[in-house]
């Protein structure tokens, strides 16, 4: 971990912010304290994984190839002495996760600021299919907020780490490297995943993507997930064969949209509309 009052980048650390799986995330402050940073630093526990670490650079080999109003910029990569990579990334107050958490059990977005931030997120979220990325693990925790206040926040996709990158992608400037994934594994958070991720992730498309925006679209509008169980097996059965309850979004939706979220929560990745026409379909709406 790293003290407060230790220096990355010309950054000095203020506080450790949260805890992930995989990483620390640090407040740091620049000289006279004039901006806040955030440095999110890989256990150290983790480093002596190859995927892990690769997939660690990759995620920064992105964020450092693309420039996008809504996905949270790279300031700066490399080592810590410990031999754990980081990234010097900006500072977001908020995200998604901690907006809804915050409102009433089951409580609803105001349908223009549902639109609004699921417009941004598309809008991110097509910019990284335009580079042949797609990123896998869309949930609310991983919507940074530049704002606490909903209503004038905008969106910062955050968390690549599972992002998906095309071969041709690897041959590039940026290129990041290799990671296997067998077939088996699941990679994605279940109550967003797609019913393709759940039956071979390393195969899933863009699609993927318009199904888990369609989730959180759902959630937004709707005050809850679309699909709720305990075990595993059994959330997996709702993606791969229930039908969304879009009765459980309010009379007060346009049919327009509440068709938009249908068709993006469609089991068949075919079926599903592109990220193109969501983003034009959801601006229209907002």
């Amino acid at each position: 971990m790293l003290a407060p009052g230790s220096r990355v980048e010309g950054y000095e650390v203020v506080s450790l912010v949260a805890v992930g799986a995989m990483c620390h995330v640090y407040e740091a402050r620049s000289e006279h304290a004039a901006q806040s940073v955030a440095v999110k630093a890989l256990h150290e526990a983790l480093c002596a994984d190859e995927d892990i670490v690769t997939r660690f650079f990759n995620e920064a080999s992105v964020l450092r190839s693309i420039q996008h109003p809504y996905i949270v910029p790279l300031l700066a990569a490399g080592t810590l002495p410990s031999g754990a990579p980081y990234m010097v990334l900006e500072w977001l107050p908020s995200d998604l996760a901690r907006a809804l958490a915050d409102g009433d059990e089951g409580s609803a977005l105001p349908l223009r600021t549902a639109a609004r931030l699921a417009s941004q997120i598309a809008s991110a979220l097509l910019a990284l299919h335009s580079l042949g990325i797609i990123h896998r693990d869309l949930k609310p925790a991983n919507v940074l907020l530049d704002a606490c206040d909903l209503g004038v926040a905008e969106v910062r996709l955050a968390d690549l780490g599972l992002a998906k990158v095309r071969s041709e992608a690897r041959s590039e400037p940026s290129a990041v490297g290799h990671v296997s994934t067998g077939g088996s594994v699941l990679l994605g958070t279940w109550d967003y995943m797609a019913p393709e991720q759940w039956i071979k992730s390393k195969t899933a498309g863009v699609e993927a993507d318009v199904y888990s925006l369609g989730v959180l679209l759902f959630q937004m509008l709707g005050g809850r997930l679309p699909f709720v169980a305990e075990q595993p097996k059994d959330l997996m059965a709702l993606h791969l064969f229930e039908s969304p309850p879009m009765d459980r979004l309010g009379e007060q939706i346009p049919p327009a949209l509440r068709d938009l979220v249908g068709r993006m929560l469609n089991k068949i990745p075919s079926m599903r509309p592109s990220m193109q026409k969501v983003v034009e379909q959801l601006d229209s709406s907002r």
